[in-house]
């Protein structure tokens, strides 16, 4: 038993001594000698060139590390540069006593400085696939470039690098900058935990998560992803997995993401989102074909909602296609403005009420999209429209409203039209119907409310045009419109003083602003609109209008004849004329009507007018052509005027109403100037 304590005793002081041996001449040798060999040895395991051009020192212990200086990894053959990773400082800590059973075990790898560069080739294959050999993919499992086995690492850490994205595909480039980066997995079957500081194409950056083991990328199996992500305002969180993780496609994610803007998150994507929020995203995001697809998503936006189907593809001109319906929506949240604008924007005193302003066209050349939309509640800045449904497009600068149909206020408003800005200078078509809408909200719906209430209208409005400011397109426009409206009142003093009455004295019943129906129809021809038929009946008289706008000068060019529904105001039924521009018109007594007495009629003769209307339209109704309308005013004018009684008319010369009216007329011109001061 001595003598075999003894020689172990020995053999282990043998191994003591034949250690300190080793240590002392393996940390006596020049290893850079052997950094050549090195670098040939890595470069048969990963199948590319790697060159150590610094130093190469060797820490010696049972966890030996070893550092290399100026490491570079060769680039595909096909690549934008020669080298796909250039490391200023590479240190790799090994466990010693794998490696004696042929297992390379890695505690720690640190990258210092390190420049990557991630890029794909016309067929999208990346640099990164270390089984890409010259031109050409070589097949996992072939012989000169089978498969690689990856080793086991449990901790890598980067320190100071830049990481660059560049499709060969798509021309798409992205930076990623790290301050710091770490990795780390127990085993190769274990998940690899990591967490990064830094910012992506300029715009900080917070990554925290896990992804799918070792043995998992290598196995070319669809990697599985978590991830909590901070940056530039935005908090996104994802789990699912990638289903060619090479490649760097087949994302299938559940998403969520907040913010105060979406445009912090335009950088992530490596484009621009517009400056909209707060919001908030969920959904199933994958990218099929290169694009990101956003299904059964369910979006806030302000005080919006949105639920359906989103697809984005970026690059340099993205695509939009979206399924849409929502509960709520107000434009303003879109960063929509209200319908309408103020008169003479640019003008700045110039007298014009069209704005000369150019339209924002441009913005129309940056996307091209599909959109389809169902809203319960759609709010703007004039009216809020419900049962909303919207369907356009957006293709190579033209944008096409198939279908935008709305209930208002008790009826619904139809609109179809498009926009070819792509033209110079851009065209403009326009068709727009309503049926049965209360006539204030239509108006304000288009942002020119203030002139009557109540009632129910019916429009028919179909122009066209070409111009790049609304001043432009007005001036050449083309086209019809058709106006009927049943009950209401007149609230714009300038209208009752033209439409209704002068200054009361055909009022009846104590309300001058009350309006029986009304019609109106132009022809629009080259920025002028021609009156085709104008009619007005109030409780006071039965008006009949004439005349021409020219929308290109905005000068007015109409008379307007009434007809007293009482005989003792027959002599006040003066004709009048409105000339004057649009900012600043002018109304004065017809001096032919007055000269020769044509004026006062009064009772059933004030169907008269309306059979000349009647004639002017062919009898037709106004509402579309779709069958007899029930205002009073398209019935008369669809049927034949009745003969009028005849009746005591008072004899009556211009010099007669001017004697009887005294006064009273001298008041209604102070009226008149002082309405438009």
């Amino acid at each position: 038993m001595k003598l075999l304590l003894k020689i172990v005793a020995g053999l282990v002081a043998l191994l003591v001594v034949a250690a300190i041996g080793v240590f002392v001449l393996l940390n006596n040798i020049d290893f850079n000698r052997f950094r050549g060999a090195i670098a040939e040895q890595v470069g048969k395991a990963t199948g590319r060139q790697v060159t150590i051009a610094g130093d190469f020192e060797l820490s010696i212990s049972l966890t030996p590390t070893v550092s290399f200086a100026d490491v570079t990894l060769a680039n595909a053959s096909w690549g934008s540069r020669p080298d796909i990773v250039r490391v200023k400082r590479l240190e790799v800590e090994m466990e010693l006593l794998p490696l004696l059973f042929g297992e390379t075990r890695v505690r720690r790898v640190v990258l210092v400085g390190a420049d990557i560069l991630m890029e794909t080739n016309d067929k999208g294959i990346g640099n990164w696939v270390l089984g890409t050999i010259g031109e050409e993919e070589v097949a996992p499992g072939s012989e000169s470039g089978g498969a690689r086995t990856l080793p086991t690492v449990n901790v890598v850490v980067i320190e100071d690098a830049i990481i660059t994205y560049r499709s060969g595909v798509t021309g798409e480039l992205q930076t990623l900058t790290l301050a710091e980066a770490s990795f780390e997995a127990e085993s190769r079957t274990s998940p690899i935990a990591f967490a990064l500081d830094g910012a992506v194409n300029g715009q900080p950056l917070s990554l925290t998560g896990s992804l799918g083991s070792v043995e998992v990328l290598g196995s070319g199996t669809p990697l599985p992803v978590e991830f909590s992500l901070q940056a530039g305002g935005a908090s996104v969180t994802a789990k699912g997995a990638i289903e060619r993780p090479a490649q760097g496609e087949g994302i299938a994610f559940a998403l969520t993401a907040s913010g105060d803007s979406l445009a912090s998150l335009g950088p992530l994507f490596g484009g621009t989102l517009p400056a909209l929020g707060p919001y908030e995203i969920a959904g199933t995001l994958s990218n099929p074909s290169g694009a990101y697809k956003l299904a059964d998503a369910a979006i806030k936006l302000g005080g919006s909602d949105l639920r359906g189907e989103v697809i984005l593809a970026l690059g340099e001109r993205p695509t939009l296609t979206a399924t849409l319906a929502s509960t709520r929506l107000d434009l303003e949240d879109l960063g929509i403005a209200g319908a309408g604008g103020g008169a003479g924007s640019s003008g700045a005193g110039d007298g014009r009420v069209f704005p000369d302003d150019a339209l924002p066209f441009d913005g129309l050349a940056f996307a091209d999209a599909e959109l389809a939309l169902d809203i319960g509640t759609l709010v703007n800045q004039k009216a809020t429209l419900s049962n909303v449904n919207v369907d356009l497009s957006l293709a190579g600068g033209k944008l096409t409203v198939r279908k935008l149909d709305a209930g208002i206020s008790g009826g619904r408003v139809s609109i179809a039209g498009n926009v070819n800005a792509a033209a110079r200078p851009a065209a403009v078509a326009a068709r727009i119907t309503a049926r049965g809408v209360e006539s204030a909200a239509l108006l304000q719906t288009f942002g020119i409310g203030g002139s009557f209430t109540g009632g129910t209208v019916n429009l028919d409005l179909d122009v066209k045009g070409k111009g790049d400011s609304i001043r432009q397109i007005m001036a050449g426009l083309d086209g019809t419109s058709s106006f009927e409206m049943k009950g209401g009142r007149i609230e714009d003093e300038f209208a009752k003083l033209i439409l209704a009455d002068v200054s009361q004295l055909l009022q009846s019943g104590g309300d001058s602003g009350a309006i029986n129906c009304m019609v109106s129809r132009f022809a629009i021809k080259n920025g002028l609109a021609t009156s085709q038929a104008l009619v007005v009946d109030t409780p006071g008289a039965v008006i009949l209008g004439s005349g021409r706008v020219m929308l290109d000068s905005e000068k007015l060019d109409l008379r307007f004849d009434p007809s007293a529904k009482q005989v003792n105001l027959a002599n006040l039924a003066v004709p009048v004329r409105v000339g004057g521009t649009f900012l600043k018109p002018s109304v004065t007594p017809d001096a032919a009507a007055l000269a020769t007495g044509v004026v006062g009629t009064v009772g059933a003769v004030a169907l008269a007018p309306v059979a000349i209307v009647g004639a002017l339209i062919g009898g037709e109704a106004v509402a579309g052509g779709e069958g007899t309308s029930d205002n009073p005013c398209v019935a008369a004018l669809s049927a034949k005027a009745k003969p009028a009684q005849e009746e005591q008319k008072p004899k009556s010369t211009g010099e007669q109403i001017l004697d009887d009216t005294g006064e009273a007329l001298e008041d209604v011109g102070d009226a008149i100037e002082g309405l438009f001061q």
